[in-house]
């Protein structure tokens, strides 16, 4: 079994198909379905992280809200990690799954990029894991004060030019990815 896994965030259809769409959603989605296929057949686990919201979010748990986006292609062997923080580590099993496979690095890729895709990032590499964002499968909707492609392009600078911890964050392109990790 490869050492990395990958870690699909809140790719939920409450989140994704609001009045203000997640930007380039289609092309994230097929993206996640290359990245997640290419991971399977190298042997290595593939996590589906949802949020767990309350009744004032779309996401209520097992609503049409709450479940993953209807085209992306998930496995039976996949794993799936419930959270109720932006934080995929935060009070969930996801570190102690990672652990117990021996995985010591992690591709991460999904929604929100500045909520909860930075928080997943963020504390994988304060973790010690090797964290890698797939720097153009990760999405956000438009913002008050700044459009999606913005909010996508700055966190993807934040990450390349941060440390923690003496690990960083390196956000990467799928094509770098599918060949580095798991040609």
């Amino acid at each position: 079994m490869a050492n990395v896994a990958v870690i699909v965030v809140d790719m939920q259809r409450g989140l994704l198909q609001r009045a203000n769409p997640a930007h380039r959603l289609d092309e994230v989605v097929a993206g996640i379905n290359r990245l997640t296929a290419a991971a399977r057949a190298a042997g290595a686990p593939v996590c589906f992280v949802q949020h767990d919201g309350d009744a004032a979010d779309d996401i209520v748990p097992d609503t049409p809200g709450w479940r993953l986006h209807a085209e992306l292609v998930c496995a039976d062997a996949d794993w799936r990690v419930r959270k109720r923080e932006s934080d995929a580590f935060h009070d969930t099993p996801l570190a102690a799954q990672l652990d117990a496979h021996g995985i010591d690095a992690v591709v991460i890729c999904g929604y929100a990029s500045e909520f909860c895709v930075d928080s997943a990032a963020r504390r994988a590499a304060l973790l010690g894991y090797r964290t890698t964002v797939v720097s153009d499968l990760h999405t956000t909707n438009d913002r008050a004060h700044l459009s999606a492609a913005q909010v996508i392009a700055h966190h993807n600078f934040i990450w390349r030019n941060c440390t923690f911890s003496g690990n960083g964050v390196a956000p990467r392109p799928l094509d770098d990815v599918l060949v580095t990790e798991f040609a």
